[in-house]
């Protein structure tokens, strides 16, 4: 019923958009009459929507730390990509299995079992790049576009289909019964042609961005491995979506070779610390994990000693072990005083220790080093918050804000510090923003209506609100006239 609720809702909201000039775009062509059928826009709406729904079907990381070192990674292979200018927005899906997709308008998830599965930076690289080639050459759209039959509304719904197939695959088989029983016939998996146009693209815009060419080819060929021991569910998805066979991973091979290795200064250690801490956020069973990093440390089997010994404090602090936590982590401190990821680390142990102001120490030096940073502001509100400082905790999240950073995780927290300052209006306002981020539309809407209430006192106030309670009122009704 869910998947049946967003196929209606993605139909609904496309429709309800007037069609126009479609934006012309220099792709290839394979034999398809791209942008005839979805615009640009539309196809972002299409993106907008999934990922709405995305947001109340799994569990998404809400980790600043990890999103942000995804995001970074995401936003350097863009710069580099035949279409810098869309709003690619890079997220991660709590779920161990091996998968990565991509919805139309830039809308990049990624499966923590991606991660703990690469071995190098370059190898997760590589499977973004594939996946930012699918949005560029717009994949999805195209495949809509050889069928002119296919109505706008058709075509949005088989999309969202696979789209929540890739995050649920129960939930897609589902969707295409019910589509299926309907009438509505057509193949949305990724042509061959699409999948090798992925590849050259994806390999290209690797080496452009400083990455290895060959792990692409090696990561494919680990998954296709693994798939030999492995059989039924047990097969990592991303091969089911995006199939990989000897013959694509020897032309990949061949094209790498004809890519000379730039080496570029690139901060690789990020990329392991930000995998052992996903290790330790995914695992449910603490000792175990703590007992895998002392015997890798203790044998020698470890691609990284510094990434281990960081996953083996994170997990000490988790089992309430602080002082020996920390004092494991000092000693990766003394080695490199000025990474902001053992700072952080660092930081939490005090502030689970009850040493709030200590923390706020932490913070407050690191700020001087990463200003701006996002996973660092998000830590030190929270900290500024509890300590009962919300005027500081505001001005930094409105510099996030000026900056271009509009997460969810802002918005709630500036709802926060606007309530404890008493300005009841904006923490109404912010909590409507965090709702619409979230896809939560009817919240959006209660919650803006009460910022109209409370800015009687204020025509700039009442006006801002008011306005922006029109535009997200538009996006209601559209699902309410269902």
């Amino acid at each position: 019923m869910k998947t049946y609720i967003l196929m209606i809702f993605v139909s609904l909201f496309l429709g309800r958009i007037s069609y126009g000039n479609p934006v012309d775009i220099d792709l290839p062509e394979i034999g398809d009459s791209a942008g005839t059928l979805i615009s640009p826009q539309q196809e972002y709406r299409i993106g907008q929507a999934y990922f709405w729904r995305l947001q109340q079907s799994v569990n998404l990381v809400d980790d600043a730390e990890v999103n942000s070192y995804l995001n970074k990674l995401g936003q350097r292979l863009v710069m580099y990509s035949n279409r810098p200018s869309l709003p690619f927005k890079f997220f991660m899906v709590a779920n161990r299995g091996v998968n990565a997709f991509a919805a139309p308008g830039g809308f990049i998830g990624v499966n923590t079992g991606l991660l703990l599965t690469s071995q190098t930076e370059d190898e997760l690289a590589s499977v973004l790049a594939h996946e930012i080639s699918h949005v560029t050459q717009r994949h999805l759209i195209r495949s809509f576009e050889k069928n002119n039959q296919s109505s706008l509304p058709k075509a949005a719904a088989m999309i969202a289909t696979l789209l929540l197939a890739a995050a649920d695959p129960q939930a897609g088989i589902a969707a295409m019964t019910v589509l299926q029983a309907s009438g509505v016939q057509a193949r949305i998996d990724h042509t061959r042609a699409h999948e090798a146009e992925a590849d050259n693209l994806g390999m290209l815009n690797l080496v452009k961005s400083g990455f290895d060419a060959q792990a692409m080819p090696t990561f494919f060929e680990r998954l296709l491995e693994s798939s030999r021991f492995n059989k039924g569910n047990a097969v990592p998805e991303f091969l089911r979506t995006h199939p990989v066979t000897t013959s694509r991973i020897a032309e990949a091979r061949g094209r790498a070779a004809t890519y000379r290795l730039k080496t570029q200064r690139r901060d690789n250690l990020q990329f392991y610390l930000m995998r052992e801490k996903l290790r330790v956020l995914s695992t449910t069973n603490l000792a175990e994990l703590k007992q895998y990093y002392q015997t890798a440390i203790e044998d020698g089997n470890y691609r990284n000693i510094k990434a281990v010994s960081y996953g083996l404090t994170l997990v000490m602090s988790a089992m309430g072990d602080y002082r020996q936590a920390m004092a494991e982590l000092k000693k990766l401190i003394v080695l490199d005083e000025e990474r902001l990821s053992y700072q952080l680390a660092m930081a939490d142990i005090e502030i689970a220790r009850g040493h709030v102001s200590k923390a706020l120490n932490i913070y407050q030096a690191n700020q001087k080093i990463f200003p701006n940073n996002e996973a660092l502001t998000i830590k030190q509100v929270v900290a500024l918050l509890q300590s009962d400082f919300p005027a500081q905790g505001g001005k930094l999240l409105l510099r996030q804000l000026e900056i271009g950073n509009k997460s969810s995780q802002i918005y709630k927290l500036l709802a926060q510090s606007s309530g404890d300052m008493g300005n009841i209006s904006d923490a109404h306002g912010w909590l409507a923003e965090y709702y619409y981020s979230a896809g939560r539309i009817k919240q959006s809407v209660s919650q803006l209506k009460l910022a109209v209430k409370a800015s009687k006192g204020s025509q700039y106030q009442l006006a801002k609100f008011n306005a922006r309670l029109q535009d997200v009122e538009a996006t209601l009704l559209q699902l309410e006239e269902l």
